[in-house]
C-alpha cells in the first residue's frame, strides 16, 4: 500500500479557488441566536490544541451559508436549530439562572450533557455536529475550511475537479 504525502498547501492553493463566492452580510440567524450556536460549537470542537477548533473551520458563517440551501430549508433545519437555541438558554436559565453564553465553559459543557439525555437534545447536537464536519471537510469554497486548515489537519487530499462560481453543486439542482 503506498502511503501519500501530506497535502502541499502551495500545491493545492495552484489547483484551486479558496475563497467562497461573494455572500451578503445579513445572517439568517439572529445575534442572540449566533452567539449561543458560536458558543455551543466552541464546546462541541473547542481550542485544545489537538486540531481546528469551530471558530478556525469557519462553522458559524458556514452553519449560515448551509441553512440559505433549499434542501436544508426544506428538511426544516433552521426551525430546528432555534427551537433547540431558545430549549438550551431556557434550560441554562432554569437551571443555573443565567443565559447559556454567559455561563463558563465548564457550566456550558454541564448543561449540553443535560440537554443530551433527551432525544430532542440528542438529536440537535447531533444536527449541529453534522454541520461542524463539513464546515471542516468541505471544499473551502462553500465557506467552511479556510486556508484549507481541516484537510491539512486530516491530511486530506481532495477530489478534482474542484468547485468553481458557476459550477458548484448548488448550479447543478
Amino acid at each position: 500500500m503506498s502511503h501519500l504525502q501530506p497535502p502541499d498547501r502551495e500545491k493545492l492553493l495552484e489547483d484551486g479557488v479558496f475563497t467562497r463566492p461573494g455572500v451578503d452580510d445579513d445572517h439568517c440567524f439572529t445575534e442572540f441566536q449566533r452567539q449561543v450556536l458560536d458558543a455551543v460549537q466552541m464546546q462541541l470542537f473547542p481550542e485544545d490544541g489537538d486540531g481546528p477548533a469551530a471558530r478556525d473551520i469557519n462553522a458559524l458563517p458556514y452553519l449560515e451559508l448551509a441553512m440559505t440551501d433549499p434542501v436544508n430549508v426544506d428538511d426544516g433545519d433552521p426551525d430546528f436549530i432555534d427551537r433547540g437555541i431558545k430549549w438550551l438558554d431556557g434550560v441554562s436559565r432554569k437551571t443555573h439562572a443565567v443565559g447559556f453564553v454567559e455561563l463558563s465553559g465548564e457550566l456550558q459543557n454541564e448543561v449540553l450533557e443535560r440537554i443530551a439525555q433527551s432525544k430532542f437534545g440528542k438529536n440537535w447536537l447531533s444536527l449541529l455536529m453534522y454541520y461542524l464536519t463539513e464546515a471542516l471537510m468541505l471544499d473551502p469554497f462553500y465557506g467552511g475550511n479556510p486556508d484549507m486548515v481541516g484537510w491539512l489537519w486530516l491530511d486530506h487530499r481532495p477530489g478534482f475537479p474542484r468547485p468553481v462560481e458557476g459550477r458548484s453543486y448548488r448550479d447543478f439542482k
